[in-house]
């Protein structure tokens, strides 16, 4: 006769699944994770804490108390990741770094959660190999070009004025400036530079630049951060979210805004503001909103 299975039995594996759930979605931290088992062990909730967590191991289930929360190294649904797919979730890691508190960066993060959850034991011994190494360095993207990463990353730490040579829209441009340091996105590698002549920010694309010469001396020059002054009108002045460099210097009877931005370089602020079509013009520095304009007679001119 088969035996049959006490009322104790049932409420130990709905134990075991609420605690796994928390543990698979990260939030098994020490005080919700108690709440489990206190009900009626109060003065024995250690104890019947190891019992569970043994339980789970039984089950080839790992886990690790780091600080106040239980983390889940392995699950029955681990995933065997490639080097390019932890390399990819490391570049996510970064980015949400230096996301600003908000929905996007909540959103991310939880994102991240459940892929690292997935990660079965292999996926996690490359996973802590590539954090070990990379140092928040992005170039290992960027194999084709190492070699001159590695040279501007050393000019930029020399800090010495250089004179660059580089190449923009099919022009040859030369300008003396501080290099800064080295940028990075999904495709491309720049060499951000501060330009002495103009008193600006720029970021110069990697297999854009000719030359490099470096002067004998160490820079003194003050910086003065670029400021630029645009106007924006209609539904973009209702939904503009302001940058943290940004604040509303005027707002007009008709709903417009004047904004103030500083400290963005002048390319991404340029590719940013083209983007807003006709509810956006630059009022200041007229350098900058002529650049603007070239910038748009050459798109017109591709459809000529």
């Amino acid at each position: 006769m088969p035996k049959k299975f006490k009322e104790k039995y049932n409420e130990s594996c709905i134990k075991i699944f609420t605690l796994y759930k928390l543990l698979y979605e990260d939030r098994a931290y020490y005080d919700d994770v108690m709440k489990i088992f206190t009900e009626d062990e109060n003065d024995k909730e250690h104890v019947t804490l190891n019992k569970y967590l043994n339980t789970l191991k039984v089950f080839g289930i790992k886990v690790k108390k780091v600080n106040n929360k239980f983390i889940l190294l392995n699950n029955s649904f681990g995933q065997n990741f490639n080097i390019d797919d932890v390399k990819s979730v490391n570049i996510f890691e970064k980015f949400a770094e230096v996301l600003p508190n908000g929905k996007t960066k909540k959103n991310l993060e939880a994102f991240l959660n459940m892929i690292l959850a997935r990660f079965d034991d292999k996926t996690n011994e490359l996973y802590t190999t590539i954090n070990s190494t990379s140092n928040s360095d992005f170039s290992f993207y960027y194999s084709d070009l190492r070699a001159q990463i590695e040279r501007c990353e050393q000019i930029c730490q020399d800090n010495l004025n250089i004179e660059i040579k580089y190449l923009d829209k099919g022009k040859i441009y030369k300008t003396y400036a501080k290099p800064k340091q080295m940028i990075y996105d999904n495709k491309n590698a720049y060499l951000q530079i501060y330009k002495l002549q103009d008193n600006q920010l720029e970021n110069i694309l990697l297999q854009n630049i000719l030359s490099i010469e470096q002067s004998a001396s160490i820079s003194t020059s003050k910086e003065i951060s670029p400021t630029v002054t645009f106007k924006i009108k209609g539904r973009l002045a209702k939904a503009y979210n302001l940058k943290e460099s940004e604040y509303v210097r005027e707002t007009l009877d008709d709903g417009s805004k004047i904004i103030v931005n500083k400290n963005e370089p002048t390319d991404q602020i340029l590719r940013r503001l083209i983007r807003y079509n006709t509810e956006c013009v630059i009022l200041a520095p007229v350098y900058l909103k002529n650049k603007m304009m070239d910038m748009i007679n050459d798109t017109l001119r591709n459809y000529e």
